[in-house]
């Protein structure tokens, strides 16, 4: 749900709006992680070929990013740890959405 749809909603039913419910949207973060999420989608993906697994975001070339991106060095490893944190949640949504084995 959009958070125009959210609003829209709320006026709908003749309820207030609740700050913790409003939906997020990507122009309401903040431009430093914005371009976290820019720099992690270009990032490749690394998945175990025999159980297709997973394993993170291949890091290699971050640097080369960050430069061409022009962030400043003094925001490297704030950018980097951004960039890791984003990766540590998406990793978690992709394991907590593979089937789970069966016991027999």
């Amino acid at each position: 749900m959009t958070k125009d749809a959210y609003l829209e909603m709320c006026d709908t039913l003749g309820s207030e709006p609740l700050e913790e419910e409003i939906p997020v949207e990507y122009e309401d973060l903040h431009t430093e992680v914005q371009q976290a999420f820019s720099i992690y989608s270009k990032l490749r993906d690394d998945w175990d070929g025999m159980s297709g697994t997973y394993m993170g975001k291949h890091f290699e070339g971050i640097l080369d990013m960050f430069i061409i991106l022009e962030v400043p060095a003094e925001d490297h490893k704030t950018m980097l740890e951004l960039v890791d944190i984003i990766d540590k949640h998406r990793s978690k949504v992709i394991s907590d959405k593979k089937p789970k084995p069966t016991k027999k």
